[in-house]
């Protein structure tokens, strides 16, 4: 039994900077498949410290990037009018000894109403690598640390 709704499982793609004026074709800097998991929708009764989980997974087209969290986060969170601190923001390594980290969201500086984040980050727990694997195929194969 799903305990979750997936409402969002697409790629998000970055442009690389000096393609941003340009005319021709675009170049995509990095591409992520992202899903985005809302586990309050079937269980209303349960308060969720984190009820938004999104997993990112590189996929191999872009250039070499090693976090997306940084880069997309905040364009995700905009485009799905999310909360930063309801999220658990996972990454998916595939061809890493660990494979799935989480990050932690660190407000550092404002400017005006935009908050700038610093991000930290801890191999996956085991609580939240049971909680995503009704939803995301790859984390069968994944152990906790």
């Amino acid at each position: 039994m799903l305990t979750g709704l997936i409402f969002f499982d697409g790629t998000y793609r970055l442009q690389r900077r000096e393609d941003d004026q340009s005319n021709r074709d675009v170049k995509w800097a990095n591409a992520w498949r992202v899903r985005i998991v809302n586990l309050a929708i079937s269980r209303p009764d349960v308060k969720h410290l984190r009820p938004i989980i999104i997993v990112a997974t590189r996929t191999n087209e872009g250039i070499s990037h090693t976090t997306c969290a940084e880069s997309i986060g905040k364009r995700i969170c905009r485009d799905f009018d999310l909360q930063i601190n309801e999220i658990l923001w996972i990454e998916h390594y595939p061809n890493e000894p660990i494979p799935m980290y989480v990050a932690a969201f660190v407000p550092k500086s404002y400017i005006g109403p935009e908050i700038f984040y610093s991000v930290d980050w801890r191999p996956i727990r085991s609580n939240e690598l049971e909680a995503i694997r009704p939803f995301i195929p790859e984390a069968e194969d994944v152990d906790s640390v």
